[in-house]
């Protein structure tokens, strides 16, 4: 009970905060726009909607502002079950292929919020703006629902229901216990959240616009705590978890070409990072699942990115990257036994993205899969291509 009020009593400090700011910004961002299940919205309705809220305000003494923020974000699509996993242990097929396997696409509406508070430390000697160290204190709460699919209603569909038979009532396996799907069971509405502590290194440069190479090194080391006790067992236990995970990233500018009204012609810079996580705990819920449910991901990428001229505007200008990433997948299956697995992944990309007046984006990626793991039906090839839109205000 001790634990708990003091969880509670975080949230509350943390809200307090803002009361003590003496200016604030407040931003709302539209991250898509799509004609949604069963064209819900005629296409003028965005689905994937984040608000933010932040303010900066003197906390430490002697020190910058810290930064409280907070973010709530929904959205109305759907979801699909991945026939690839058991769904008593989690295991996937390729580890053993007598599973009792579901599958099935449902309609998932969602919505979260985020809390953090966000205090700097010391001075970067390569930006004399930005802080050595900063810590990140936060919470994070998210609400979903797994419900029968929006177009069983059109006159005419004789799909069956997914989760319930003729006569409504729940049917096999959904009226019983999905240990590897804990979200789908009982009445499908799932409440979870998690508190989460991010500490991190800044040796980089600052880069006012994304037109200007990036050089530098940081380190960030994090922290997620998402216990039962912590109003996770409130319609049996939907999340009792801990993830560890370390972040290096290293960038080095090559060479930079200036106009003469000091925008960007050409740069190029070189960048490494290196990843490691670890999810462990007996309830791992559906967002935070790692990769192909091992518990332990070990992953490399080494990169280089090429900006063209800056042209209109500073915000007009576009870029390639090619990548190329190297992933270890290990250990237990996260909601399942206990059993020791591996799996190696790597492969190629390229992406070019133009970047117009701010609010824009058109990219294009392609990539090529040399091991692609377990999975044999994962494609040699791949390509997408996207057009984005950004509104603050």
């Amino acid at each position: 009970m001790q634990r708990r009020l003091a969880a509670i009593a975080i949230v509350l400090v943390l809200l307090l905060f803002p009361a003590a700011a003496d200016s604030y910004s407040l931003s709302a961002y539209i991250s898509g726009v799509s004609s949604g299940v069963d064209n819900i919205g005629f296409g003028l309705f965005p689905i994937g909607t984040t608000f933010g809220f932040e303010r900066l305000f003197a906390l430490v003494p002697g020190q910058r502002d810290a930064e409280f923020q907070f973010e709530m974000s929904f959205a109305f699509n759907n979801s699909t079950i991945d026939e690839r996993f058991d769904y008593v242990t989690g295991m996937p097929i390729w580890m053993d292929e007598d599973i009792s396997a579901l599958s099935g696409t449902y309609f998932n509406p969602r919505a979260y919020i985020d809390i953090y508070l966000d205090q700097g430390f010391g001075d970067n000697p390569l930006y004399d703006d930005g802080s050595l160290v900063n810590l990140r204190l936060g919470f994070n709460a998210r609400y979903s629902m797994a419900l029968e699919r929006v177009d069983l209603s059109k006159s005419g569909n004789s799909d069956p229901p997914l989760f319930v038979d003729d006569s409504g009532h729940l049917k096999p396996p959904f009226d019983g216990s999905l240990p590897a799907y804990p979200w789908l069971e009982g009445n499908r509405s799932v409440y979870t959240d998690y508190l989460y502590l991010d500490a991190y290194l800044n040796l980089d440069r600052d880069t006012p616009t994304d037109a200007e190479a990036e050089h530098g090194l940081g380190l960030d080391l994090s922290f997620v705590y998402g216990p039962k006790w912590l109003f996770n067992s409130i319609s049996g236990t939907q999340s009792d978890f801990w993830r560890f995970g370390i972040y290096l990233e290293e960038k080095m500018e090559l060479f930079t070409v200036y106009q003469d009204n000091g925008w960007n012609w050409v740069n190029m810079y070189v960048g490494h990072s290196n990843t490691f996580r670890y999810t462990g705990g007996a309830t791992v819920p559906v967002n935070m699942l790692p990769e192909d449910r091992l518990r332990a991901i070990l992953s490399d990428r080494i990169w280089i990115h090429f900006t063209a001229p800056q042209f209109l505007a500073g915000d007009c200008f576009a870029f390639i990257e090619l990548n190329l990433y190297n992933t270890l997948m290990f250990g237990g299956v996260a909601n399942g036994p206990s059993s020791f697995s591996i799996e190696l992944q790597s492969s190629f990309s390229a992406r070019i993205q133009v970047r117009l007046f701010g609010f824009i984006r058109l990219e294009y990626q392609v990539g090529y899969d040399f091991i692609r793991g377990i999975w044999p039906e994962y494609p040699d090839w791949w390509q997408n291509a996207a057009l984005s839109f950004y509104v603050s205000v």
